[in-house]
């Protein structure tokens, strides 16, 4: 049908520690065009924050795929030494093969008593 790239983000919380899909990137021509533009966010910054002040380690774990390590140091007022604040993304390549809207909830109706 069609490629995609998937984007997961972890966030930890307090010992929450979850994966969320935060993106999903079509892309047109095919399997080799989606692994090249996987590849190239991996490398790229996907949020706000600024590439030069951003550390980042990229691991291709398989021919589609890739976990990456962001990095920031943050200063906070009440810390003489910054604060390093890490997020992880795995970004991998995907073929959808079914897409399907979900259903309209039945109608409400109104019970007699």
């Amino acid at each position: 049908m069609s490629w995609y790239v998937l984007v997961e983000a972890n966030e930890s919380h307090g010992g929450d520690n979850t994966w969320d899909l935060v993106a999903k990137v079509p892309v047109e021509g095919g399997q080799e065009a989606a692994i090249a533009r996987a590849e190239e966010m991996s490398r790229t910054s996907l949020s706000g924050s600024l590439p030069e002040e951003e550390g980042r380690l990229v691991f291709r774990t398989s021919p589609t795929s890739w976990l990456v390590e962001k990095s920031r140091l943050v200063r906070h007022e009440r810390s003489a030494d910054p604060i390093k604040h890490t997020q992880h993304l795995r970004i991998c390549v995907a073929e959808l093969v079914l897409a399907r809207e979900p259903a309209d909830p039945p109608k409400k109706r109104w019970l007699r008593r």
